[in-house]
């Protein structure tokens, strides 16, 4: 019961770092949301800064695309599915309950996007992100399992705060 295969070891790592950016990156999205429309270039040096591909057609497009296209490999909502898939393989290991947390940033990201206030549905996101590592961190009983997840939101939180010189 106390031992981590090393598929589940790199799934836990790969759950911490896909909340991690969602979560961060969410902050930094939601933040300059309405500059991004006012200033037309923000989001071309948010690319930039994220060293992704600017396949952005307009700010308008950038903001739903990058937030919500399940067929964009960089959008918030891809990376939140690509937890969620981790989280559901790693259910024996996380639990039922921390399972859960993810799964309602998932519902809440799909009703940001046709939602006329979607900051408030995103709020959502991070508020259930924040509730699934607080549970993570109280109900995983293997310590090695925390760690790793820990561990990958650590490297991500690292690796985009100094992309985007974010502090």
């Amino acid at each position: 019961m106390g031992i981590i295969s090393v598929a589940q070891q790199d799934e836990l790592f790969w759950l911490g770092r896909y909340t991690e950016r969602v979560y961060t990156t969410l902050r930094i999205y939601a933040r300059y949301s309405d500059s991004m429309i006012e200033q037309g270039d923000l989001y071309i040096l948010f690319c930039q800064s994220m060293e992704i591909q600017n396949i952005y057609t307009s700010p308008e497009d950038f903001l739903k695309s990058y937030g919500y296209n399940e067929d964009n490999p960089d959008s918030l909502i891809s990376n939140l599915l690509r937890a969620y898939d981790n989280a559901v393989i790693l259910r024996e290991v996380i639990g039922s309950d921390s399972l859960s947390y993810i799964q309602m940033a998932v519902y809440a990201i799909r009703r940001a996007a046709v939602s006329k206030s979607p900051i408030l549905e995103l709020q959502k996101v991070c508020d259930n992100i924040l509730a699934f590592w607080g549970i993570s961190d109280d109900r995983i009983s293997l310590p090695q399992a925390r760690d790793l997840i820990k561990t990958g939101r650590r490297l991500e939180r690292l690796d985009l705060y100094a992309r985007m010189h974010y502090i």
